[in-house]
């Protein structure tokens, strides 16, 4: 049994957002691959042209950002080993790391993952804000907000807190206002 493993037997695992300084973020990751906990951060396709040719590099959305399912004894286990380089998202005036629930981040790590080219990182909150429920198309089923970005209504999911990210257009007739 890995000491990760031993840690989380004890209390519960949770998603939590961490910003990682220094560029901790690989180290932090790497540690959290050994020991079996697992881990995302949002990524983005930029396509280029170099020596003549298209191609895609694929870049961190926001380079400090990263998601540990893990407990919050392990957060400070990797805070000591990387010198305290990582800081947790935590609640308003608190040092308590704030938990995400799964179904949140299960949202938003789909459409991180699945809008990879068009993904724009955006204000957490826009004053027009509309929550929505996509009925149709590629985003079908997952819930977030109606935003107006660059002239056009756009699809936002966010992680409150943490951060906020918009799609393409989304096609009137494949939105279904919730509030």
């Amino acid at each position: 049994m890995t000491k990760g493993e031993e840690i989380q037997q004890r209390e519960e695992i949770q998603w939590y957002a961490l910003r990682a300084l220094h560029n901790k973020g690989s180290v932090v990751c790497r540690i959290a691959t050994s020991d079996g906990i697992e881990w995302y951060t949002p990524l983005r396709e930029i396509e280029e042209i170099v020596d003549g040719r298209p191609t895609t590099r694929t870049t961190p959305l926001m380079p400090s950002l990263l998601f540990l399912r893990c407990t919050t004894t392990y957060i400070e286990r990797l805070r000591r080993i990387t010198g305290e380089n990582i800081i947790p998202y935590c609640y308003a005036h608190s040092i308590v790391p704030e938990p995400i629930d799964d179904s949140s981040m299960e949202v938003f790590r789909f459409v991180t993952r699945t809008a990879a080219r068009t993904l724009e990182l955006v204000e957490e909150h826009g004053k027009n804000d509309r929550r929505v429920r996509i009925t149709g198309g590629l985003f079908a089923g997952c819930e977030g907000y109606l935003r107006r970005v660059h002239g056009t209504k756009r699809f936002v999911v966010r992680i409150e807190g943490v951060a906020a990210v918009a799609t393409t257009y989304i096609p009137r007739q494949h939105i279904e206002l919730l509030e």
